[in-house]
């Protein structure tokens, strides 16, 4: 019979263990500017030990600590002169330091309105602007009821998606009266907006046009009730229907290709979609380079106003006190190691993409997460965690770092230094500057990659031509 006994082993193991603090730096690093703002303001909510940069407390690195020298720490500049391959920075560098003013050539200057994202989110909404016109365009009560219930249900395009006889029977009120409300809608700006589909949205842009005549408006209304044709470029066939020629019908199609679907989408969105840049890219006598945008980065104090409080605590109370500092250095720590991290890696993006900032999105380099990290000497798990949901203002526009990533598609020479972006933007030329009657294949596409020294198979031409939300040829043909 087995005997069970009981005693001490002592072994020595290694274990990789996150601890808490690295687990806040991991966190801090893949947060959003917008996200990373509530998360610093909900903080300093809760730690007496921390507080925004308002002249209230003094900033310090580490609690009881003061500076061997008098001197200031490192600017960014000296960064930025340093290079990337030079050793880390220290921790403790001041945080005012970390940026620049953020109204030089790198980000533009804060206007009166506010800041970028102030101006962005107090963008009129297109209910507001709807609301108001409503206002000073009856003076019916239940109009104006009727009105303020169906701007309620238009979305950001500008559609309105409710039953009228339904709504009707709940108000009490006739079906003609609804009617009449969603027709004083219609004539709002902008126009096409509370429309019940496609076909209702274009027509009413047609109708108030006064820039034609009754009769180019009477032909274009009749083609928008043939929307399959329209959409299929059967020129010809609308040509019958109407009782045109092709060169007027290709006028009346032109018209309609400068309508808006979507009217609504001109104003503010209910819901704010704000993006705010967290590095800037400007270029100077020495080239392209990246500052990271001052909006972007909050900066936070360590308060040492109660540091006579926290001496004089005890027990419970003092443990207490301890953990909230320790969580405030790191957090002020944290987010100077964070705003590093990503200034290395939108410089070493900029390096290795120089022929995007000189000459657009064709002359992309091939890059994954495993060569910016060899350069910046962080892991790729690093680099994946700065380059999503962080953004770079350029001259071109504002694109995810992610954007920069690309993989190699292999050329006629054997080599494998076309970026899979950079065909696609080829693609978008080629597509662009086609013969309308006689689009290209994507047989035909496959061949003039070619021709451009990129040599890739028509699935895949297929692949990046329907990513890009480009139809086949058989649908971008118009037929005459």
């Amino acid at each position: 019979m087995a005997t069970i006994k009981q005693g001490l082993d002592i072994r020595m193991d290694q274990k990789l263990v996150m601890t808490p603090q690295l687990q806040l730096a991991i966190k801090l690093l893949q947060m959003p500017v917008l996200d990373l703002q509530e998360f610093i303001n909900q903080e300093i909510m809760d730690n007496p030990f921390l507080g925004d940069d308002d002249g209230m407390g003094e900033e310090n690195a580490s609690s009881g600590e003061k500076e061997s020298s008098g001197e200031e720490m490192d600017s960014l500049s000296a960064l930025e002169s340093d290079g990337l391959a030079d050793g880390e920075m220290t921790l403790d560098m001041g945080w005012d330091s970390m940026y620049d003013s953020g109204r030089g050539a790198s980000a533009p200057a804060a206007d009166a309105e506010g800041s970028w994202e102030q101006t962005a989110t107090h963008e009129k909404t297109l209910k507001e602007h709807l609301q108001q016109q409503l206002g000073v365009s009856t003076t019916d009560d239940t109009l104006r009821f009727l009105g303020g219930y169906l701007i309620d249900a238009i979305d950001d395009a500008g559609y309105i998606h409710v039953d009228l006889d339904e709504v009707a029977k709940r108000f009490n009120v006739s079906s003609n009266k609804m009617e009449e409300a969603l027709e004083l809608i219609h004539n709002f700006d902008p126009s096409g907006v509370g429309a019940r589909n496609l076909e209702e949205c274009l027509k009413l842009q047609v109708q108030q046009n006064d820039d034609f005549s009754k009769k180019f408006k009477e032909k274009t209304l009749l083609v928008l009730e043939h929307l399959d044709l329209l959409a299929h470029k059967d020129i010809g066939k609308l040509a019958k229907l109407v009782k045109c020629s092709n060169e007027e019908m290709m006028k009346i199609c032109e018209h309609i290709q400068g309508l808006t679907p979507k009217p609504g989408l001109m104003y503010g969105s209910d819901v704010s979609s704000t993006v705010v840049p967290d590095v800037s890219v400007i270029k100077d006598k020495n080239g392209w380079r990246a500052e990271l945008n001052a909006e972007a980065m909050p900066k936070i104090l360590l308060n040492h106003g109660y540091d006579t409080l926290s001496a004089k605590a005890q027990g419970e109370e003092k443990s207490y006190m301890n953990e909230r500092v320790s969580r405030a250095q790191w957090l002020v720590k944290s987010l100077e190691q964070r705003a590093k991290t990503i200034y290395k890696v939108a410089n070493a993006i900029v390096t290795l993409q120089n022929g995007f900032f000189d000459y657009g999105a064709e002359n992309l380099e091939p890059m994954t997460l495993k060569v910016v990290a060899e350069m910046v000497d962080v892991h790729e798990s690093t680099v994946s965690r700065v380059t999503n949901g962080k953004y770079m203002q350029t001259p071109m526009g504002v694109f995810e770092l992610k954007y920069f990533f690309s993989s190699a598609i292999g050329t006629t020479g054997g080599n494998t230094t076309v970026a899979s972006e950079s065909v696609k933007q080829i693609i978008k030329r080629l597509i662009n500057g086609e013969d309308a009657t006689k689009p290209l294949s994507d047989e035909k596409l496959v061949s003039l990659l070619k021709q451009e020294g990129v040599d890739v198979a028509r699935r895949t031409v297929a692949k990046y031509r329907e990513g890009l939300g480009i139809p086949s040829s058989s649908k971008r043909r118009i037929r005459l």
